[in-house]
């Protein structure tokens, strides 16, 4: 099972280099929002691989009209009707959606949230067996709510800068806030910049994460 966390411009490229096979094309992607850092490829995926087989793709349920309308409104210039194998499955708030795991012994579902961002953007919790193993924060600034719904999992993918904005939590308001909740937890940081921009953290339990980089995901304690 391939789920892909957002599909920015160069994401198909990189996916395929990493995991050392030009033919693994996933059919299960995840869109937090319409900025072209994190949809940029939609379009170009959909008209290459949604005549082959079906592509279904996760948003929360503002999104979908603006990725629809505005990132892939080139396609519906096309002669063939490029999006009749795609399923938009549009995720609402706290609502439980299932993802196909390919595995009778492992149920994957997501749970998303809006994150604080200037665009409308979501991230969500990943749950394998009705136990959260993954959240991801999509972009977003520093909000206390939202970052107690992504610190319901054990290993938290989060956005963050070197300086606090509305739009982008920085390094130290993810570390402040890890120290205060006081619980065990796997943080690695991403968007941070070029890889000689990488920040490093004052304990082990955060860190930048870096491309190519396995992860591997945990159960609660």
């Amino acid at each position: 099972c391939i789920l892909l966390i957002d599909i920015g411009l160069g994401s198909i490229f990189a996916l395929q280099k990493y995991l050392k096979n030009p033919n693994i094309k996933p059919r299960q992607i995840f869109v937090s929002h319409n900025h072209t850092d994190h949809s940029g490829e939609l379009p170009v995926y959909i008209a290459n691989e949604a005549l082959k087989s079906i592509v279904c793709i996760y948003c929360y349920i503002g999104i979908q009209p603006r990725l629809r309308q505005n990132r892939c409104a080139e396609l519906d210039s096309s002669t063939t009707d490029l999006f009749h194998n795609v399923k938009w499955i549009m995720c609402d708030e706290l609502q439980d959606v299932e993802l196909d795991s390919g595995d009778p012994n492992s149920k994957l579902k997501i749970r998303v949230q809006r994150s604080q961002h200037s665009e409308l953007c979501a991230g969500f919790i990943l749950y394998e067996n009705d136990q959260p193993i993954l959240s991801f924060s999509g972009d977003s600034g520093f909000n206390v709510p939202f970052y107690k719904f992504l610190w319901m999992a054990p290993t938290i993918l989060v956005d963050g800068r070197a300086t606090s904005t509305y739009e982008h939590a920085s390094f130290d308001e993810i570390l402040n806030f890890y120290n205060t909740i006081g619980e065990q937890r796997q943080v690695f940081v991403y968007h941070y910049g070029l890889e000689n921009e990488k920040p490093t953290f004052p304990i082990a339990s955060i860190s930048a994460i870096s491309p190519g980089q396995s992860i591997q995901l945990m159960l609660p304690q």
